[in-house]
């Protein structure tokens, strides 16, 4: 698996700007939907082309069923 690791910036609105090599390697598009999972000062960015990865990470993360059908509703819109 390969392994990039780079400095981004924060924008002041909060705004996450990753570099461009990690976009491109991870795939992430302008407009597309990420889920952030965070924990003791990590965060975690996933990229969801598809209510079928939202589906696929339940098994890597734990949340409650409210929580997901909000991220699937927030997908959906």
């Amino acid at each position: 698996m390969k392994r990039i690791e780079a400095f981004g910036k924060v924008g002041s609105k909060g705004e996450l700007y990753p570099n461009k090599k990690i976009r491109e390697l991870v795939g992430i598009k302008p407009g597309e939907k990420v889920l952030y999972i965070a924990s003791k000062g990590k965060l975690l960015v996933v990229p969801i082309k598809n209510f079928l990865d939202l589906y696929k990470l339940k098994s890597e993360i734990k949340i409650t069923l409210k929580e997901f059908e909000d991220l699937s509703d927030e997908i959906i819109k």
